[in-house]
Parts: C-alpha cells; structure tokens; sequence
C-alpha cells in the first residue's frame, strides 16, 4: 500500500459507513462555514465590490488549482495518470455545478 489510506477489507461496512458519514459531516460544516463567512464579508460596505469581484471567486478557484496541483506530483508516469483523474474530477464538479 503506497501513501495513508485505508483499506477497506480491515474496516469492514460499518467502519466505511462511519468514513462515509464523518467525511459528509465535515464537508457541510466546512461548506456552511464559507457560506457564512463569504456573507459576513460582503456586510464590509467599503470593501463589497472587492470582495463580491476579486476575493469570493479566488477563494472559489484555489480548491480547483490545489487539485490539479497536488495530483500532478510524483514521477512522470504516475503523475500523468493522476492528473487525468484530477481533471476528470474537475470537469465532472464544474458540469454538475452548471
């Protein structure tokens, strides 16, 4: 087994339905918490037009940049294999957002 990961033979169903539920769990606090915090800043009347231009759609991109960035490391081979994966999940997230 290369790299942390968890193998679903030693798990069993019970435990990668915990994984599965856990993971949901952080994801909707995670995605209620920049909500939250993209509204608070755009209460800033001074730095609205900032903020709603430049700063929410950069915040917006840089999860997108990581993924492609972080599958595009390791040896040329295992690198191309990864980011096509990497894009393809990309593309597959920005289609179900349109």
């Amino acid at each position: 087994m290369i790299g942390p990961s968890i193998d679903p033979a030693e798990v069993g169903v019970t435990g990668l339905l915990w994984l599965f539920l856990s993971y949901g769990f952080a994801l909707y606090q995670g995605a209620n918490l920049i909500s939250e915090g993209s509204e608070l800043l755009l209460l800033v009347p001074s730095l609205a037009g900032l903020v709603g231009g430049v700063v929410l759609p950069l915040l917006g991109a840089v999860p997108d940049g990581a993924i492609i960035l972080f599958s595009g490391l390791g040896s040329i081979e295992e690198a191309q294999e990864t980011l096509s994966v990497g894009v393809g999940a990309l593309v597959g997230s920005t289609i179900m957002l349109l």
